[in-house]
């Protein structure tokens, strides 16, 4: 058995995409604007709102996933386990003591 378990790769997936929109993200809008008859701002064509919308919706979406994937993951674990309760004199050994042997 290892004692080391396997991570699992949706959070290193996430992380590369998310570097490779904001990094390329930018550039993509770059070309794409500076390709229509019109080089200045506002974009004079369809694909330049598409584009710039693309890339900001997938910034803003991968984001949320890179944050919110504790969540996921927690949402798997087990969570039967309760906190130890304490006993009379105060001591929280001698109850996980009792409960891990049974006694």
């Amino acid at each position: 058995m290892n004692p080391n378990p396997r991570l699992p790769a949706l959070p290193y997936v996430l992380l590369g995409a998310m570097t490779l929109v904001s990094f390329g993200g930018p550039f993509a809008m770059l070309v794409i604007i500076r390709g229509g008859p019109s080089a200045e701002w506002p974009p004079d064509r369809a694909i330049e709102w598409i584009t710039i919308g693309l890339v900001f919706g997938l910034v803003i979406t991968l984001f949320c996933a890179c944050v919110s994937i504790g969540v996921w993951y927690s949402a798997g674990a087990d969570t039967t386990r309760t906190a130890p309760r304490l006993s009379e004199s105060g001591d929280t050994t001698n109850t996980i003591n009792r409960e891990s042997t049974g006694r």
